[in-house]
């Protein structure tokens, strides 16, 4: 039996557009010191597992070489579309005999905190996977003090489904550890609310 996603050719490189920011496919070009400097801002890496890992360029370029590698693995950088400034990364981890996808997103510009852009793209890239990968469902956890990230879970309507307890270490400089609660969102439950987040997409689309 074939279980292995239908994933279309060059899956890799479509480009997804948003309201005001596009994804598209993130290459070693794109490891520069701009993109190094994300993971020096303790901010914005205080819930990412880089926090615990080597941030040096060559460290940076051998991950995207191995993302490259993964046929199941999709990496994307948002670009503005105004401005075509890029202002984070999305990635999509998919299990080809399951059908299930789990994912994270980086806003590595500060200015765009806030702004709606990272809703933009998390519905720019459930769209995508649900509608042209065969996903049939999402999941994605948070540490138990990550406020924003179970607020984003909760705002796109997934559910939580459990906890795994003291899994995480707070930090690199300590060896306290944290809860990490999960949450789940299904096919069939992303078309029945979908239509809420009209206004994040792309008005072409």
């Amino acid at each position: 039996m074939d279980t292995d996603v239908p994933l279309p050719e060059n899956f890799r490189s479509v480009r997804l557009k948003a309201k005001d920011i596009e994804l598209c496919r993130f290459s070693l070009a794109d490891v520069n010191v701009t993109y190094q400097a994300w993971f020096q801002d303790i901010e914005t890496t205080r819930y990412l597992d880089v926090a615990f890992a080597d941030r040096s360029i060559s460290a940076m370029k051998e991950f995207v070489r191995s993302i490259d590698a993964n046929p199941n693995r999709l990496f994307d950088k948002i670009v503005v579309n105004d401005t075509g400034e890029t202002i984070g990364t999305v990635n999509l981890k998919i299990d080809p005999v399951h059908h299930v996808g789990s994912y994270g997103y980086m806003i590595g510009e500060r200015c765009w905190w806030g702004t709606g852009v990272a809703i933009q793209a998390q519905v720019a890239l459930f769209d995508f996977a649900f509608d042209s990968l065969g996903i049939r469902r999402f999941y994605g956890g948070a540490p138990i003090d990550n406020v924003m990230s179970h607020f984003n879970f909760k705002r796109l309507h997934f559910v939580k489904e459990g906890v795994f307890r003291s899994h995480v270490r707070a930090s690199p400089d300590n060896d306290k550890y944290q809860d990490v609660v999960y949450y789940g969102l299904m096919l069939e439950e992303w078309q029945s609310i979908r239509n809420k987040f009209n206004s994040y997409r792309y008005e072409g689309s």
